[in-house]
Order: structure tokens, then C-alpha cells, then sequence
């Protein structure tokens, strides 16, 4: 018995030391082994020995940062804020961080750090397209088009074609209630991606809705549904076709599944109410 504790001791002991003898690259291709096959927390945990071996390598920054999209991807979004602040002084290129950031930032609601983050990048470089979007973005939630408008303009005179302009562009035709012309923006985008994201579809969707294009809401919100499972928005606008197709069962649920997600309960309430109608 004692014989066969020893062996799988030493087999630990083995396998324990191999891993520790790994040196500073290996850990760093271990890592990017595990992202290909999807494997989040190994990646994670790889970037992590890599850097406990060399505290010092230039490179950590780098690393710090990559650490930094894995952990947003997880969730763990505090976890992430400390990783993109700690790459901050060493990384090559500080704008590529700060967008990382300022973008998390929005994502855990503290708007006004990530205003600050903004602000950074156009002070270092004034030329930064979507920076000016997202900048105008925030200034929105403030209610404050004003200086929206300025960012979006900015953003439409340093290069009217660029992606971030145009979605600025949109952005303000809905703000005017013009969806047909915030329509053709956001099909002109999608037909010049050859894989556009889910976002460009479910704005369209919106628009599509808001000028009782039902048919064509309808297959927009099909073809984003899988990426935003977990956006409240993709339910209260599939509430809202619904709701225009006389399926007032399905509609008052996608209602109160946006809700659930955290849509706002005023509006919310509301289109349920609508719902419930006879």
C-alpha cells in the first residue's frame, strides 16, 4: 500500500515539476492553444504562470491585456478592469487599451470613467474615429446632443465612409424619427461586411419596426437572435412585431422576458399592458 502511495506520489511530483519547468514561450503558446479549442480559463490560467515565471518581461503588458478580453469574455468584469489598467503603462500602443477599457466601463455602467477614458484617447490622438462615435455616444446618455452631434460630425469630416461615422449618421436620423433614411445606412453597412455583426441587424430590425416593415423585421431579428439571447432590446422589439402580427400571447412574453432582462420597467409594464388588451 505505502509502495502504491509512493508511485502516485511520485507521479504527481512528476507531472508538478514538468509544468513548473515550462519556461516563459511555452506558457504563452499553452495559452494560445487553449483559445483555439475555446478553453477560456486555461488560457487564462496559462497567461498567468507565464507571467508569475517572468514578473519582469517587457512583454507582461501584452499579456495583461489579452488576460484582460479573456476575463470580459467570462464575466468577470472587475477582474478585467485590473488587467487592462495594469497593461496600461507598458503597453506599445496605451489607445488600444483605453478603448478596451473605456468599453468594459460602459458595460459596468460607470459611464463617467469611461467618458474620462475617451477623452484620453482624443487628448493622444485626435484623429480617432470611434472614439468621437463613442464619445457622442456617452454625451447622448447625458442628454446632451449638442456635444453628441459635435463628435458625430467630427467623426463624419475625418472620413464619411468609415464605419463609425456612418453609424453615427444612423444614430441621428433615428434621433429625428427618419428610420427610412437610418435604414439605407445600416443596409449599406451590411451589404459591405461580408459577416455583419448581430447589432447592424437589430438596428435595422428597428427600423424596419418602425416603419411596419414586418416581414423584414422579422428576418433581421431571426438572423441576430443567436448572438442576443441575452439582450433585453431583441425582446421588446420581437415584442413589438409581434404585437403588430396580432400574437399578443407571444408578444407579452417577449415583453416580460425583456423586462426580466432589465429593460426598462416603465416601457416595459406598458407594451404589456398593450398585450393584454382586447
Amino acid at each position: 500500500m505505502m509502495t502504491k502511495l509512493l508511485g502516485y506520489f511520485l507521479l504527481f511530483f512528476a507531472v508538478f515539476v514538468s509544468a513548473e519547468a515550462q519556461t516563459y514561450e511555452q506558457w504563452i503558446d499553452k495559452s494560445a492553444d487553449h483559445l483555439e479549442k475555446n478553453r477560456l480559463d486555461s488560457a487564462e490560467y496559462t497567461l498567468k504562470k507565464a507571467m508569475q515565471l517572468e514578473p519582469s518581461n517587457k512583454n507582461n503588458a501584452m499579456l495583461l491585456m489579452s488576460m484582460g478580453v479573456i476575463q470580459r469574455e467570462l464575466g468577470r468584469l472587475n477582474d478585467a478592469y485590473i488587467s487592462f489598467t495594469a497593461a496600461l503603462p507598458g503597453y506599445p500602443q496605451p489607445n488600444v487599451v483605453l478603448h478596451n477599457r473605456a468599453s468594459l466601463l460602459c458595460d459596468m455602467d460607470k459611464f463617467d470613467e469611461a467618458m474620462a477614458d475617451y477623452n484620453t484617447i482624443l487628448n493622444r490622438d485626435s484623429t480617432d474615429i470611434e472614439a468621437y462615435y463613442r464619445r457622442g455616444v456617452l454625451y447622448l446618455e447625458q442628454k446632451n446632443r449638442e456635444k453628441a452631434e459635435s463628435d458625430f460630425r467630427r467623426a463624419q469630416q475625418l472620413d464619411p465612409d468609415n464605419m463609425y461615422s456612418l453609424l453615427s449618421k444612423a444614430l441621428i436620423y433615428k434621433l429625428d424619427d427618419n428610420w427610412e433614411a437610418a435604414e439605407k445606412v445600416y443596409t449599406r453597412l451590411i451589404d459591405g461586411e461580408g459577416n455583419a455583426s448581430s447589432a447592424l441587424y437589430m438596428n435595422r430590425a428597428e427600423c424596419y419596426v418602425n416603419t411596419e416593415q414586418l416581414f423584414k423585421a422579422s428576418a433581421d431579428l431571426r438572423i441576430a437572435e443567436p448572438n442576443e439571447k441575452q439582450n433585453p432590446y431583441f425582446y421588446f422589439l420581437r415584442g413589438r412585431v409581434r404585437l403588430m402580427q396580432y400574437d399578443k400571447v407571444a408578444a407579452k412574453a417577449d415583453f416580460l422576458k425583456a423586462k426580466e432582462l432589465g429593460y426598462d420597467a416603465l416601457i416595459a409594464d406598458e407594451w404589456i399592458r398593450k398585450s393584454e388588451k382586447r
